[in-house]
C-alpha cells in the first residue's frame, strides 16, 4: 500500500474531521488522479488514490474486490 490513513480534526465550526492517505514515501496526500491497470491483455483507467510526486496508487479494497477481480475472472474464462 502507497499510502497510510491520517486523521485529522478541523478547527472551528461543526465541520467533520476529514481522513486523508499520506504518500509513506513522500509524506504528501494522496490526490485522486486516473490510472491505467494492465492484466495480461486487457487495460482499464480508474481513478484512485494517487501521490502527485512521485505516482504510487493506493488500491482501495473495493476496487481490487470489485472491477479488478471481474477483469481477472472475465480474462481467465478465455
Amino acid at each position: 500500500m502507497a499510502g497510510k490513513l491520517i486523521k485529522s480534526s478541523r478547527t472551528g465550526g461543526t465541520s467533520q474531521p476529514k481522513d486523508k492517505l499520506l504518500c509513506d514515501k513522500c509524506g504528501v496526500e494522496l490526490e485522486m488522479i486516473e490510472a491505467t491497470f494492465e492484466y495480461l491483455t486487457r487495460s482499464f483507467r480508474h481513478k484512485v488514490p494517487r501521490c502527485p510526486e512521485c505516482g504510487q496508487v493506493s488500491l482501495p479494497e473495493e476496487l481490487v474486490n470489485g472491477k479488478i477481480s471481474d477483469v481477472e475472472a472475465m480474462i481467465e474464462e478465455k
